[in-house]
This record gives structure tokens, sequence and C-alpha cells, in this order.
């Protein structure tokens, strides 16, 4: 199929089919790491990495317009962001007890990446809402950011947060025990937000302005991925080791990857776009918020069932996209689109919507 011309965070009123499909990649490698062990971690800062892409966009583009900007941005959020938080929630309860209502205030004020730093968290399937958590505390004050400060000075923020940040996790690594404090805290993981952030404001100045790109974001992205895959068979406990270099370096490199890998498919053409604009993989990047939400929970359901780890990842994998479309065609589809939604088949992200939410 013919993917529909880029879309640009200055039009969100068009639709970027290619990221849905990207969108959907990521929730499938953040699922392959959980069901399968699979080295691919990485799925999440791809999430990141569009969120701040897709959020700055709307942002400029609501600035750039002159309506309303605090109301129309936290109540779109809040609108498609707590329900299926809620409905998790009260699965997990019921699934596995209310353990987590001990540590309530950082479930109810998005602060679980908080939590699972402190080791102060519910059920390990909850552990999932680290990232959630993360953007969530970007959102409080990147508006601001996008509002306050001159759009030629928007991209230096940027910029500064992309060189600035691998140094700050450097000189923070042995503040912390472990790595975990530096991969689930919001100050150690904005370089992301920030580098799509950027794209954003590329493109918002000029629309063409990531042709130029277009290869060297494929060799960057190759490079990136080699380098992975190198350390993960060479020296698998890298990550792990809580070092300056290891924890500046190891979330860099998945920043090159993941920035490169958005670069490519918004100027995708040939066969990578018609892969990315599947209308499988737009499918489930549709309704991949409620995918990543829900399928750990699921996998801790279906685990103790002792199938093996192949037949356990088909069947928690067959659940979680049963749960998703049930979830996305009953409530979430009326709630971000409207009524008239209700009945239509699930549409590719606006360029306005978020990395993980679509």
């Amino acid at each position: 199929m013919t993917a529909t011309p880029l879309a640009t965070p200055s039009s969100p009123s068009h639709r970027i089919v290619q990221l849905d499909g990207l969108r959907a990649i990521a929730v499938l490698a953040v699922f392959a790491q959980h069901a399968l062990r699979a080295p691919l971690w990485m799925g999440v800062d791809l999430f990141f990495v569009l969120s701040g892409f897709l959020i700055t966009g709307i942002l400029l583009e609501r600035k750039s317009r002159g309506q309303s900007y605090f109301s129309y941005f936290y109540a779109r959020r809040a609108r498609r962001i707590l329900p299926p938080y809620v409905l998790l929630m009260i699965v997990s309860s019921l699934l596995f007890g209310l353990g987590w209502a001990k540590h309530w205030p950082y479930y109810a004020f998005f602060a679980t990446n908080i939590g699972d730093a402190l080791n102060e968290s519910g059920h390990d399937s909850l552990n999932i809402l680290w990232s959630l958590a993360v953007e969530e505390q970007f959102y409080i004050f990147w508006p601001f950011v996008i509002l306050l400060v001159p759009m030629r000075a928007i991209a230096a923020v940027a910029a500064a947060l992309i060189v600035g940040v691998p140094v700050l996790r450097a000189i923070a690594t042995p503040w912390f025990d472990s790595f975990w404090p530096i991969y689930y805290l919001t100050p150690f993981r904005m370089d992301l937000l920030a580098a799509g952030a950027l794209l954003a404001v590329a493109v918002r100045r000029d629309r063409d302005a990531l042709e130029p790109f277009r290869i060297p974001a494929v060799i960057f992205f190759f490079a990136a991925l080699a380098v992975l895959a190198w350390l993960h068979l060479h020296f698998p406990r890298f990550r792990a080791a809580n070092t300056p270099l290891s924890n500046a370096a190891l979330y860099s490199v998945s920043l090159v990857l993941c920035t490169s890998a958005v670069v490519i498919a918004l100027q995708s053409k040939g066969i990578v776009r018609r892969v990315l604009a599947n209308p499988v993989l737009v499918y489930v990047g549709t309704i991949s918020y409620t995918i990543y939400l829900i399928h750990l929970t699921i996998l801790y359901a279906v685990w103790p069932l002792h199938y093996g780890r192949y037949p356990s990842a088909a069947l928690a994998l067959a659940l979680t996209l049963a749960y998703a479309s049930a979830s996305w065609f009953l409530f979430e589809k009326r709630l971000t689109r409207g009524p008239r939604a209700r009945h239509a088949l699930p549409q590719p992200a606006v360029a306005g919507t978020s990395g993980i939410r679509s």
C-alpha cells in the first residue's frame, strides 16, 4: 500500500502512519524483552524519542495558533492516559492483591519510577509503569519550556539536554548502588525525550529538514545496533556494571539508535514505508498504550501455568492483544476521538500523540 505523505508537527490534522508502525515495533520489542528475555530494552527508549517528537509538535502548534494551551494539552492527556491506567490497577488488584496500596502516592501521582528506584513498589507486574511516570513528569515542565522559550532557543535547550544528561548520569553514578535509579529517574532519561523534541523543532522550521539526514540516519542506526550487539555478546554485564562509562555511554548509544529510527521512519520510502504502513503494524501501534500497560500483568498471570517460555509468550501475546483491542473499541476510542469514532476502524496516530500512547 502507499503511505500518506510525511506529516509534520506543524500539521496535526494529518497522521504519521509510519510512526504507528514504529510504535508497534517498539511495544513488540518490550514484550519480547519480558516474555522471551530478549535484550530489547531499547524499545522503551524508542517510545521516549517518539514522545519528545510528537508532544513537542502539538505544543508548538498550539503555541503558534494562540489557542488554548495548557487546558487543551492536559485535558487531552488525561482522557488518553487515565482510563486504561485505572483499569490496569483494578485488574492488577483482582489478580495480585492490593500490595501496591501501601505505596499509593507513587501510583496516584505518576511517580512509580521514584518508587522503583527506592525499591518501594507493588507487584512486580506494575514495574512497567516507571516509563509512564517518566513521560508524565516530562509533561509537567516541557509545556512551559515550549511556551516561554523563543522558537530559536528551544532547539538549543533540547541540544543542551542531549549533551548534558549523559554527563549528569556519569556524575551521579557514585550516588547509587546499582544502575536502576539511573535507568528509572527522569533527569537521567531526558536526553531521549529531548532528541525527539529537537527533531520536531527541525521539522517545524523546515518540512524537508530531515531529508539530508536520511542516509546518515541509516548508517548511524546500524552502527549503534552493532555497538549494542557487540556489547551484549562480549560484555553482557556492561549495563549492570553501574560505572560512569556504562551509564553515560550505553543510553547515548540507544539514543542514536532510536533517534535514527525515527528519522528513517519519517523519511521512509519504498519497502520501508510499506512495512511501517502495514495495516497490522498500524493497528498494533494504535493500541500500543494498552498493550504496554497490560502485557506484564498478563505474563505474570500466565507464567504460573508452566507452559514453557514460548507457549507462555504466545498465549500472553494473544491475551494481551485481545484485552487491548477490547479496551480500545469499548471506551478508549470514544474518549480520545469522540462518539463518531466508536464504530470506525482504528486509524494511525496523529502527529500530536505521545510515544507510548496512541
